[in-house]
């Protein structure tokens, strides 16, 4: 009987041992993945929690104003159950990401990670009216134009920036002061008015290739390129996965070069999501040509993919090739 209760109680301690370990690894995250972006325009409603628990290096989210509050509250455009009310952008993104920097010894979204956490914004689709007495501006979005107003979404979202200043990256009197958290607005919704026009700034844009001409905004503005895929190689990636040219794929490692050679990180938007081998080969031809942020909702696949062996070294030597790359002092000197 003895020997049947030392059993038992042995075997609690190894279960008790096992969840120990299982807590401590739920709490230590998965390993970190410095070029996946977790896609959660759409969801899930805790985005932070979820990309920083895969070991994602940002995630990108959804915005909208809601106008049924007084005054407007800025919540995640997401899809929740019927009748409740998306979480607030406050709540949902910028308070746990406080958290996870108060708590961390270097003050950083991820343990031992010296580089900022990538959060982007997306502002619901809709155009807003100029305010009395300024002037509407034009870009091109997709080869169409369309109104870049001042939005009420930037001074919403302005507002919640600026008392967390010490964690964001910072634009101030012409040079960016790098901080836990970079805040890129991301879509054709935001106006570059407001930002090229601002001293001092807790968010930047994204370029487009367009960009990295004389004239076009400054990598202190657009730290980032972003560019679809399909557009710029010139037919639908839908269509044509199972074999990937030699011309898209030299076309696709010029841009990477060019936008490196500019200082910026660049990423592609309509990479196919589905079907799976479509999506991994794309994600394979991304990597090897040194593309710095692959972006997908599909979480789970995404860091998948990322933490397998082959493509680390697919990795490493296309961070070989863009060694050159400027790092944030020499940003600033441009």
């Amino acid at each position: 009987m003895s020997n049947g209760l030392a059993t038992v109680a042995s075997g609690l301690v190894g279960l008790a041992a096992m969840g120990a370990l299982a807590a401590a690894r739920a709490r230590r995250g998965r390993p970190y993945l410095a070029d996946g972006l977790l896609v959660a325009v759409d969801g899930p409603a805790d985005p932070v929690a979820t990309a920083v628990r895969a070991g994602f290096a940002g995630v990108e989210v959804a915005v909208r104003l809601d106008h049924d509050t007084r005054p407007p509250v800025l919540r995640l455009d997401c899809v929740m159950p019927a009748g409740e009310p998306a979480p607030t952008f406050e709540a949902a993104v910028l308070e746990p990401l406080a958290t996870l920097v108060d708590e961390s010894p270097l003050g950083r979204v991820h343990p031992r990670r010296a580089e900022p956490f990538l959060l982007l914004v997306h502002a619901d689709p809709g155009v807003a009216a100029p305010r009395p007495g300024q002037p509407p501006h034009q870009r091109s979005v997709n080869g169409t134009a369309a109104l870049q107003a001042a939005r009420p979404e930037y001074e919403a979202l302005d507002l919640l920036l600026r008392p967390r200043a010490e964690m964001l990256t910072t634009f101030l009197g012409g040079r960016v002061v790098p901080g836990a958290i970079t805040v890129v607005l991301t879509g054709p919704y935001w106006s570059r008015a407001d930002l090229l026009g601002a001293y001092e700034r807790f968010a930047f844009l994204e370029g487009r290739f367009a960009d990295l001409e004389p004239g076009g905004l400054p990598v202190t503005v657009a730290p980032l390129v972003t560019e679809a895929l399909g557009a710029r190689l010139g037919w639908d990636p839908q269509e044509e996965w199972p074999e990937f040219p030699a011309e898209a794929r030299h076309i696709l490692r010029s841009l990477v070069g060019a936008a490196h050679a500019g200082g910026r990180r660049i990423r592609f938007v309509d990479v196919p999501e589905g079907p799976r081998a479509a999506r991994t080969a794309f994600w394979q031809e991304l990597r090897a040509a040194g593309v710095d942020l692959i972006a997908s909702h599909h979480r789970g696949p995404l860091a998948r993919f990322l933490r397998k062996p082959a493509n680390r070294v697919r990795k490493h030597r296309a961070e070989a090739r863009r060694s050159a790359v400027p790092d944030e002092q020499q940003l600033n000197e441009r």
